[in-house]
Formats: structure tokens, sequence, C-alpha cells
């Protein structure tokens, strides 16, 4: 078997990427590794739609079906943000590091920071778990202030700071659910592991396990970018360099969800699901009516792009709160759906953030005229990121709307789908003038920039998520339908759709 590569292939290929001299080589080398990475999560993925589980390195690593669809999104994610690195990055050391060490430093701690979140996802021990998403912090926090400029250096100490305090919330969650797991004579030495848990669970104290999980609730919700604690989120995928944005996004936040959704689990068995609902429901509407706000108001692309996070996390938060197996099934779908369509949107901004030398959105037009291929991902994308048919999103939101309906949340329901038409407005009068219009300079006056794109290789990078964004619109392949639907199972407790 494969799996114990999963973590070895990561840290093998951030320090083969010390050694060649050529930045070119570097980049290459880094989706090579990304590659084989991808290939093996496919492997282990198989292998639990067989087998139902995998144990391994003494029950220390578990994996099912809702750890390997989180195994799929960070090796996906991975391999495109590999790709797109090699372009970009190209620019970046001509224009601004101008250090080899500085490039190679980067890879480097891309390769730990991928690491570091494909141990949250396989580890059966929460306290593992705790730590290595702290670890994710500390290391994405490097890659937030890569640049050592003022603004990225205080969007990282603001990052690490919120996220600190955030996962401390959740330290105290995990030793009140080991306490709790101990005081009905559990086996100490296994009372940390979540099979052990989920298998003791309705023996567990209902008041110990409640407060647990608002612990958990405010702590990893934290690291998720979820309302009220998301502060840190918009500085630091805004300063962030471009192809770290995209892993912010599209998976790391996700990593929080899923620390959520065990313990969800967990809490649903000991106390019933109104409990965890409740809290759910009120955390992803209050993300849904800030995000919507601020998403009204941005001129800066990558906030924009930040705000729009904070906004599918409440989705998605709604999706698990409704309940219903269809939300359910919605919610991870949209899981999949967001970081595609985030990875596209993230990865286009960049290209015109680089050929415009800037991210406010007001000097950012014409850009399908300029970037014809990057111009036009950007229209489909955002199209797609709005939540209009055919496209991906619109069918995972919709049946989280339909799992809302179906379990009877009906103003939810309704603040919900009249959260997704506002934001589809302005986003989408965003996205027609940049790319539409004149382009201008800073004091308004038409100028002329020549037309062409950054990189062949970004335009790969784009145009994989720009695929699979259409394509999950319409079809779903059967793999990742199992693979969705099996997860759905853990979370609903046995229920089937």
């Amino acid at each position: 078997m494969l799996l114990e590569y999963l973590f070895l292939i990561p840290i093998i290929t951030g320090l083969i990427c010390l050694i060649p001299k050529r930045p070119s080589c570097i980049g290459y080398t880094q989706v090579l590794g990304t590659l084989i990475l991808f290939g093996i999560g496919l492997s282990t993925i198989q292998h639990t739609l067989n087998s139902g589980s995998i144990y391994f390195l003494n029950d220390l690593v578990y994996i099912d079906a809702l750890s390997a669809l989180m195994i799929f999104l960070i090796t996906l994610v991975s391999l495109l943000a590999s790709i797109y690195s090699i372009g970009y990055m190209k620019n970046q050391i001509e224009e601004k590091i101008h250090n080899i060490w500085k490039l190679k430093g980067y890879y480097l701690l891309i390769n730990i920071f991928i690491f570091t979140m494909l141990m949250v996802v396989s580890t059966n021990n929460i306290g593992v778990m705790w730590i290595a998403i702290e670890a994710t912090t500390l290391v994405s926090a490097f890659l937030v202030g890569y640049y050592n400029k003022e603004r990225p250096v205080e969007a990282a100490w603001k990052y690490i700071i919120l996220c600190t305090v955030g996962i401390a919330f959740a330290m105290i969650g995990i030793i009140l659910a080991y306490y709790a797991a101990t005081e009905v004579g559990g086996v100490r030495e296994l009372s940390l592991h979540w099979d052990y848990l989920i298998h003791i669970a309705h023996k567990l104290d209902p008041t110990f396990i409640k407060i647990a999980f608002v612990f958990i609730l405010i702590g990893f919700g934290t690291k998720a970018g979820r309302a009220p604690m998301h502060s840190w989120l918009p500085d630091a995928h805004s300063e962030a360099p471009t192809p770290v944005s995209a892993l912010l996004s599209g998976v790391l936040i996700k990593c929080g969800i899923y620390c959520i959704l065990r313990f969800t689990v967990l809490t649903n068995i000991a106390v019933g699901k109104d409990f965890t609902s409740g809290l759910l429901l009120v955390f992803g509407l209050l993300s849904l009516i800030i995000a919507t706000f601020f998403i009204l108001i941005q001129h800066n692309v990558k906030r924009l792009l930040a705000y729009h996070s904070l906004e599918h996390i409440g989705i998605i938060t709604c999706g698990l709160a409704f309940g219903t197996p269809i939300a359910v099934f919605g919610a991870l779908i949209h899981m999949i759906n967001h970081a595609m369509v985030k990875t596209l949107m993230f990865f286009t901004s960049g290209n015109l953030a680089l050929k415009y030398h800037t991210k406010d959105m007001t000097h950012i037009r014409g850009a399908i005229n300029v970037m014809p291929f990057s111009g036009t991902a950007l229209l489909v994308g955002g199209l797609a990121l709005a939540g209009s048919p055919p496209f991906s999103i619109f069918l995972s939101e919709f049946y989280i709307l339909r799992g809302g309906i179906q379990s009877h949340h009906y103003i939810a329901s309704g603040l919900f789908l009249l959260m997704l038409v506002i934001v589809f407005g302005g986003l989408s009068q965003h996205l027609l003038e940049m790319a539409i219009g004149p382009v201008s300079n800073t004091s308004g006056e038409v100028v002329t920039i020549a037309k062409g794109e950054i990189s062949k290789s970004s335009l790969l990078a784009i145009g994989i998520p720009l695929i699979l964004v259409c394509l999950l619109g319409f079809y779903v392949p059967p793999p990742l339908f199992n693979l969705l639907n099996e997860a759905t199972k853990i979370i609903n407790l046995g229920h089937s759709l």
C-alpha cells in the first residue's frame, strides 16, 4: 500500500527543491512531487471506498470517506498551485525577491504546509490533530508574510495571533471531551482516538460534551474563517502569494470545517442533533450576512475573493446545520466546488494583478481584450462563484436550499436565498466592470496595455479547475459520488441519500 508515501512525498519534494539552481527546475520538481502525491491520494481514496476505512501506524492514522474527501481536495489544489507557481514565481524572482534561496524557501514551506494539512485530516488522535492544525498556522504564516514587507508581515502576525487564540479554545474543548471519556470509565490510552470516542459517545456526559462543542466551534471556527472570528482572513488572503491564497481558501479553511465536522458527529450521538444544528445555523447565517455586506463594498480583488470564502464557509455551515442527507451531501460537494472555483479565481486574479500591476478592481478593465484566456476565465469563474447556473456551485447551493426546506427551516432558508441573490448581483457587477470597458490608469486616463498572458503554466493551472467547475454542474463522476455519499453517511450516522 502506498499510504505511507502520502506523508513522505511532501517532505522529500521540499528537500529536493533545495538542490536545483534554476527557478524553472525547482518549479518542475515541485509539480512532479505533487503529481505523484495526487496519484497516491487517488489510490488512497480507492482503497478507502473498497475497504471502508484504513488504519496505519498503530492506529495513529485513520482514514475514512470523510478523510479521503479532504485528501482529494488537498492533493488536487496542491498540484494546481504548484503548476501555477512555475510562471508566477518566475515573475516574482525577476521583479520582487531576486534571491534563489528565497524561492527555495517558498517551495520548502509549501511542502511542509501540505504535509501538516494531510496530518490534520488523517490522524485518529484528536491531540495530534490539534498539533497539526496549529502547525498549519505557523507554516502558512511564513508564507503569508513571504515578501517581508509591512502589510504582509502585519497580516501574518494578525493571522498567527487570532488563530492561535482560537486554537487555544479548541484545546479546551478537546480536554473536556477527553475528561468526559475518562469519567465514564473509558480507556485512557484510547480516549483521544476518534473511533473510540464515537464508540462510547452515547455514554458521555451531555453537559461536558455541549460545553466542549461550543469551545470547538469557536476555536476551529476561527481557523475556518467563520464569522465573527474571520478578521484574519481578508488580510492573509490578500497579502499572501497567489498560489498560497489558493491553498488557504481552497483547502486550509476546509481543514477547520473538517475538525468541526468530527466533533459534530460525536456531539450528535451524545446529545442529539438539535443542539449542534442551532449553533451551526446561527454561525452560518452570520457569516453569510457579514460576507454579503463586505463583498458589495470591496475594491481590492483578492480581498473580494477572501470575503467570498467567508460567504461560502457560511453556505457550507448552513448545509451542515440543516442536517438532512441532501443538505449534508450539498455541503460536502460545495467544499469541492468552492475549492475549484476559488483556485480558478485566485489564479485569474493573480494574472490580472501581475498584468495591470494593481489589485484595485477600479483600475482593472477590459480584461477579456488584454488577456483573452484569463479574462474569459474571470467571467466564467465569477459567474460560477456567484452561484449562476449551470455551474457546479449552483447545484450544491440548490441541494442545501432544498435540504433547508425539507428540514422546515423556512426563515433560515429565506435568509439564505436572499443573501445569495444579493451576492450574485454585487459580484456580477464587479466582474462585468473588470472584464469589459476601457483600460485606465490611476488618474482615470485611458491607456494601452500589451496584450498577452503571463505564462503557459498559468493557463494550464486555470484550465483544469475551469473544466471541473463546468463539468461538476452536469456530472459527478461515480467514484466521487460514492465518496461523497459515504462521507454523508458518516456525518448522518448511517443515513443514506
